[in-house]
């Protein structure tokens, strides 16, 4: 499918998703105890989607960036390790390489797969291009068999010091969401004191706080869709997973501080196109740039992660916390939050 449908069709399914779900208890006549416990729940499936689903999800974009390295130039080192052996002279070399990277066919998808592929400067894409100057008699087979063991080695080095960088990132990317989150807060964004004439800021602040998530989510989304559509459909499923729940608590968060209806509606509106509105914008910045990478997607999760942590535990867990709770504590509906995304994560394992 056309990359550009796909952004699109991703698009309208999350913000469908949004309003469907967080319409759900913005239509039901529910007692205030009850309000309180969707409103512990919300907490525990934000808390949940960041630790179990949003951070899993960029750690296993990184590994897999590497692992696809890894096996690329281990497999052609191989192949050039045979030549310098006697085993197989350079030309052979030289097919079995570029049947090792892709082909004939990567290089006809060079000229027809431009606008869905981003212009990243790969591995794969560098062997490709000795390969063509060997098929055009530019070189020879010998010399680029040289070129092509020269990227191999630049390569191998150039992951060892990146892994580094990579691990040091995580918890940075994480942390920036979290205080982009508090800056937002000493600049002008709203923060309620938990009391009751301040309703409407807790229920702005909270709003306002998942709407930058849902950007970050969309921004994900987009850069992942214009580096590949198998990419970017591994990301889309793993931020479905939350998307839906997430407005879901939302919903039950302001309807449990008895915000307006027609507020509660905007702002639940507001989440929900937030996302696609980012998802497109992205998708078109970085189709026909190298930004579109796996780790920059990952980060951009990551960020996603550190906005969830900072609503779920500064704006929603004091609310769920600042009333008497005689039967039933909130934590251990905070606690079912997590265990629903957990079950989430075990069923939609398999994508």
């Amino acid at each position: 499918m056309d990359s550009q449908i796909l952004i699109f069709i991703f698009a309208i399914i999350m913000f469908i998703s949004v309003i469907a779900f967080g319409y759900i208890p913005l239509s039901l006549d529910l007692s205030s105890n009850r309000l309180k416990q969707l409103t512990a729940i919300g907490a525990g499936v934000l808390i949940g989607s960041a630790f179990l689903v949003i951070i899993p999800e960029a750690l296993e974009l990184f590994e897999a960036h590497e692992e696809d390295e890894d096996k690329i130039t281990g497999s052609v080192a191989l192949v050039i390790l045979e030549f310098e052996n006697g085993d197989i002279n350079a030309n052979e070399a030289i097919e079995e390489i570029e049947e090792l990277v892709g082909g004939h066919d990567a290089h006809e998808g060079d000229d027809h797969e431009g606008d869905d592929e981003s212009s990243k400067d790969t591995i794969s894409e560098s062997i490709l291009h000795v390969i063509e100057e060997v098929e055009d008699g530019e070189i020879n087979a010998t010399a680029g068999l040289q070129e092509i063991e020269d990227l191999v080695t630049a390569t191998s080095h150039a992951s060892h010091d990146e892994a580094h960088v990579n691990f040091t990132n995580i918890g940075l990317a994480i942390l920036v969401g979290f205080v982009l989150m508090l800056l937002l807060e000493v600049f002008g964004l709203p923060h309620a004191v938990h009391h009751d004439e301040d309703k409407d800021l807790l229920g702005l602040s909270a709003t306002l706080g998942l709407v930058v998530h849902a950007a970050a989510d969309g921004l994900a989304v987009g850069a992942s869709v214009s580096s590949s559509t198998e990419t970017g459909l591994i990301v889309f499923l793993a931020i479905m997973i939350h998307k839906g729940p997430a407005a879901f608590g939302l919903s039950s968060f302001l309807k449990h501080i008895k915000l307006e209806e027609s507020k509660s509606r905007f702002y639940l509106v507001l989440f929900a196109l937030s996302s696609p509105i980012f998802a497109i914008l992205t998708f078109f910045i970085f189709k026909d740039t190298s930004l579109a990478t796996d780790d920059n997607i990952g980060l951009a999760l990551l960020f996603s992660a550190g906005t969830f942590i900072y609503v779920a535990t500064v704006d929603v867990l004091p609310e769920v916390h600042s009333h008497d709770h005689d039967n039933d504590p909130p934590v251990w509906f905070v606690i079912a939050g997590m265990i629903v995304v957990f079950l989430t994560t075990l069923i939609g394992h398999g994508h």
